[in-house]
């Protein structure tokens, strides 16, 4: 016997991006490009040929470049960038707080045995820095300092998903960005789409979640309404 589809509470595991989704902040990402950039041209990058790569992506690849030419060049130019981004991030975490309902949520999942995991690019000293000053419950936090691919590289949901001990058809993503979306459909789990204010109706259009909400704390209703399209066993459910 089976149940007619997945609520929350027959979920194993739920992933969250972290800014954006848990947290509100504005991270000055073309500051931080801008000084990535700035970095990488003085280096003798061609920046021209990677304008379309996410910054820590076109940092990675910039050091690559340069690591085929000169160590020393590269392992500098690396440093300063890596520390030109966490300033950009450890400035932002200075302004943010959670959104209203986000810890309930959390609290809820884990008090229900569904483990929590999150999941984000920023760094560790900057999410350590908002967590301590408005603490969050988990199970796992995997910045872009505990892994090494991040999103929307799929390996970074992977490396969560193990040590949570969750299955893809019982793992749910959230995030507020088309990568989170992407990164969790490669892993083969559910996703849904946060919807921040300013952002047009078909922002995720192309990615294609299985739900698009305004905030973390609608989850427990859609899905109490809505559930995912999925079912299982009452044994697999014990």
């Amino acid at each position: 016997m089976s149940q007619a589809g997945l609520g929350l509470a027959d979920l194993q595991a739920v992933l969250f991006d972290f800014d954006g989704t848990l947290v509100y902040q504005v991270i000055d990402f073309a500051e931080m490009r801008r000084r990535v950039v700035e970095l990488a041209a003085a280096a003798g990058i061609d920046i021209a040929r990677h304008q379309t790569r996410y910054t820590l992506e076109f940092m990675e690849r910039a050091y690559g470049e340069l690591l085929a030419r000169d160590r020393e060049r590269a392992e500098a130019f690396l440093s300063s960038a890596q520390q030109a981004i966490i300033d950009v991030e450890v400035e932002a975490a200075r302004q943010s707080y959670v959104f209203p309902g986000a810890s309930e949520l959390l609290r809820d999942l884990r008090s229900s045995g569904v483990k929590v995991g999150i999941v984000t690019r920023n760094c560790r000293v900057a999410v350590e820095a908002i967590l301590a000053r408005d603490p969050l419950e988990y199970d796992i936090l995997l910045t872009r300092d505990d892994v090494a691919r991040v999103k929307p590289d799929p390996e970074h949901l992977l490396v969560a998903m193990r040590a949570l001990g969750a299955s893809p058809e019982r793992l749910l993503m959230v995030g507020d960005h088309p990568m989170d979306v992407q990164a969790g459909h490669a892993v083969g789990a559910w996703t849904i789409g946060i919807l921040n204010d300013g952002r047009p109706a078909d922002y995720f259009a192309e990615a294609r979640p299985d739900a698009v909400l305004p905030s973390v704390a609608e989850i427990p209703a859609h899905l109490a309404a809505h559930p995912l399209p999925g079912s299982i066993s009452p044994a697999a459910g014990a």
